[in-house]
C-alpha cells in the first residue's frame, strides 16, 4: 500500500485531540488535520525531567508529518529541570504561562514567525540570561501582560535593529526588567 492509501486507511489524525509524537519526545495537539498540511501545537515533552528540549519545525504522528505552529499553553509551566528549549522555526505562538516560573531556564532564542506570546509566559523565569528575539512581528497588542515579569536584572535582550527601540519600551511594559541589557541583534 502507498503511503496515502495506509494514511486513508488509518484515518488522520484528528483536530483537537492529543498524540504522542512517533519518536515519543513530546506530546503534541492537532490544530489542523491534513496530509499534507497539517499543523499541531506542542503541548508539554514527555520527559518532565528533560533539561534540553526542542520543539521541531515538524513531527511525525502516526506517520504524518505536520508543522509545528504553537507552544500550548502550560507547556513546561513551573518546570524546574529544563534548562535549554530550542524553539522551532515554524512556531508563530507562544502560549500563556508556556515558561511560567521555568526557573533553570537560562536562555530563550523566540524564532522569526512568532506573533503571539502569551500572558505570563515567561514569568518568573529567574535564570533567564539571554533573551533573543528573532521575530519582527510582535506588537504590544500580541504580548500579553507580564509576559517577562520577574526575570534578571542582568538578563541580555537581542532584539532585531530595525525594531529596537519600540521592543526595548514594549518589552520593559511587559515586565523586562528597566536594567536589562538591550542589544540590536
Amino acid at each position: 500500500a502507498t503511503k496515502k492509501e495506509e494514511i486513508a486507511a488509518l484515518g488522520l489524525p484528528k483536530k483537537g485531540s492529543k498524540y504522542t509524537s512517533d519518536d515519543g519526545k513530546a506530546k503534541y495537539k492537532i490544530t489542523k488535520s491534513d496530509a499534507k498540511k497539517g499543523t499541531v501545537s506542542f503541548v508539554a515533552p514527555a520527559n518532565k525531567k528533560a533539561t534540553t528540549v526542542t520543539i521541531p519545525s515538524t513531527v511525525k504522528i502516526k506517520g504524518v508529518t505536520f508543522k509545528v505552529t504553537a507552544i500550548e499553553k502550560n507547556a513546561f509551566k513551573s518546570n524546574k529541570k529544563v534548562k535549554n528549549v530550542t524553539i522551532g522555526k515554524n512556531v508563530t505562538t507562544i502560549g500563556e504561562n508556556a515558561f511560567y516560573k521555568c526557573t533553570a531556564l537560562t536562555k530563550i532564542t523566540i524564532p522569526s514567525k512568532v506573533t503571539t506570546i502569551g500572558k505570563k509566559a515567561f514569568y518568573g523565569c529567574s535564570k533567564l540570561k539571554k533573551l533573543t528575539i528573532k521575530s519582527s512581528k510582535l506588537t504590544e497588542k500580541k504580548i500579553g501582560s507580564k509576559a517577562f515579569s520577574k526575570t534578571p536584572k542582568s538578563m541580555k535582550v537581542t532584539v532585531p535593529k530595525k525594531k529596537y527601540k519600540t521592543y526595548k519600551s514594549v518589552l520593559i511594559r511587559k515586565g523586562v526588567n528597566k536594567k536589562a541589557k538591550f542589544v540590536k541583534g
